[in-house]
């Protein structure tokens, strides 16, 4: 080989490492997007049920935080499927990604929290 095409040849490979890791980002920063709207909902439902339950007729109330919850705990799921989805797809290349079991685990507490939140949200009336 020619040291030109040696020099095509590694630059093509470090075009191709770079994608990698673009892509990885990527997906990290998505990750980090759904967690953040999953966590405004969140803040938001128990805002809501914190600051009008006396301006405002008890089942309204109810029915917003319900929905504001539900919609983050939607939010926290779609976080962890679209992660794995990508994560597992790209599984076979060498890359450094954040391990799975990782993203799991705070997938599951951010679930449990909102299924906590929902829960006593609902108990504390009834």
């Amino acid at each position: 080989m020619t040291e030109i095409e040696n020099k095509k040849q590694k630059q093509t490979q470090d075009n191709n490492a770079l994608a990698r890791d673009r892509t990885v980002l990527a997906n990290e920063r998505t990750f980090q997007a759904w967690l953040r709207t999953g966590l405004s909902f969140f803040a938001t439902g128990l805002g809501v049920i914190k600051f009008l339950k006396e301006e405002m007729p008890l089942v309204i109330v109810l029915f917003i935080t319900i929905t504001l919850l539900l919609l983050s705990l939607a939010s926290f799921l779609q976080a962890v499927w679209r992660y794995k989805d990508l994560h597992m797809r790209m599984s076979h290349l060498d890359v450094n990604t954040v391990p799975l079991w990782k993203i799991k685990l705070v997938g599951f507490i951010l679930v449990i929290s909102v299924l906590l939140a929902i829960w006593g949200v609902v108990f504390s009336f009834f």
